[in-house]
């Protein structure tokens, strides 16, 4: 079996070795030329959460502040508003707008966009780009977008919470003013109401001067006084909330830049990188895939080969007149010259062959 299958190698060595040498000689000048070289650059920058802005920004208190940004500024690249927001920034603007452009855009910025953390603190945004230019502005322009996209959306936040809690206390104080109205009317339809004052004297009622509570004097208006102060409380309280989220919008707005910092300005690249990568990835993949289609062909044909190389690969019902030995010459001489297998059959034959000229 070995040996046969060593023989079919052998007798088409040429067909199985040419996938194997033919691929990879036509894919490595293909990939060297389409593999075009590129420049790179970097931004450093840090990030930070100020302790005293509370928002509600969805981060994981169980991982760093960088992880944090890198998240989330590798969700907004899968989204088309964001990555059209930084191409409008960048030469590729030009592409923003069309189903064809914005995928050109996605496949560009992910081939070319790469945010890693680099500590708790320290993002590195790396781009490239076809030119050196191009290189630098991707990288400004994830910055700025990320930026002005986080700014926007901490200012709508607390626009937002303004508004709910303006709203409220404008209802909590009409309803104040409201109560107010009521107390003042009840007073004024009920004279003997002004003797419940204690320090009046003997004018002042026995119920007042013994301090019995408004409620033991009149229920009804010891109802009003509830509802006023009911109203009062709840006036202050949504001055508070509403005095507290204006604080925290001019807090979020003076200190936005403080929780996301260049530290490190994206230099101009002067050196072209060549992916490396792709120039061994892919002829390696070409060897291989020769590899396998010679080990293919090399498979058929020794399943496909009928012919017979001994007596016992014939069936039983054939006759066989004859067999040629196999031959095993130890030693043969360099110069034997094209007739000696001719006489050595020949020889064990029992058959003279006529000696070559000049033997």
């Amino acid at each position: 079996m070995n040996g046969r299958f060593f023989e079919t190698f052998f007798r088409n060595k040429l067909l199985i070795l040419m996938p194997l040498i033919l691929i990879p000689l036509i894919v490595t000048p293909i990939v060297f030329w389409f593999n075009t070289p590129y420049y790179e650059t970097y931004v450093g920058v840090w990030v930070d959460r100020p302790s005293y802005l509370r928002n509600n920004d969805g981060w994981n208190q169980y991982i760093t502040p960088s992880q944090n940004q890198n998240n989330q500024i590798t969700e907004l690249l899968r989204t088309r508003a964001f990555r059209s927001d930084v191409a409008r920034r960048t030469p590729l603007r030009l592409l923003v707008g069309s189903v064809t452009g914005d995928e050109v855009i996605r496949v560009y910025f992910e081939r070319n966009l790469l945010t890693i953390p680099s500590g708790s603190n320290v993002l590195t945004i790396r781009a490239r780009g076809d030119t050196p230019q191009l290189a630098v502005v991707l990288a400004n322009s994830v910055v700025e977008a990320f930026r002005d996209r986080s700014f926007a959306d901490r200012m709508n936040q607390s626009s937002t919470t303004i508004a709910f809690y303006e709203a409220r206390f404008n209802e909590a104080n009409d309803e104040l003013t409201k109560e107010n109205d009521v107390l003042r009317r009840y007073v004024a339809a009920n004279p003997r109401l002004t003797t419940i004052d204690p320090t009046r004297g003997a004018a002042a009622t026995t119920a007042s001067r013994l301090g019995l509570p408004a409620i033991a004097i009149d229920p009804q208006l010891a109802e009003y006084i509830r509802r006023v102060e009911n109203a009062q409380h709840d006036t202050n309280r949504m001055r508070d909330y509403l005095e507290q989220a204006r604080f925290e919008a001019t807090a979020a707005e003076e200190g936005e830049g403080l929780g996301f910092q260049v530290v490190d300005p994206a230099p101009t690249p002067t050196q072209r990188i060549f992916d490396r990568r792709r120039l061994m990835v892919y002829p390696a993949a070409a060897a291989a895939a020769g590899l396998a289609i010679g080990a293919a062909l090399l498979v058929i044909l020794f399943v496909t080969d009928r012919s017979a190389r001994s007596v016992r690969d014939f069936d039983t019902g054939v006759r066989v007149l004859g067999a040629i030995p196999r031959l095993q010459v130890k030693k043969l001489p360099k110069k034997a010259g094209p007739h000696a297998a001719r006489r050595a059959i020949g020889y064990v034959a029992g058959a003279a062959l006529p000696a070559p000229k000049g033997a």
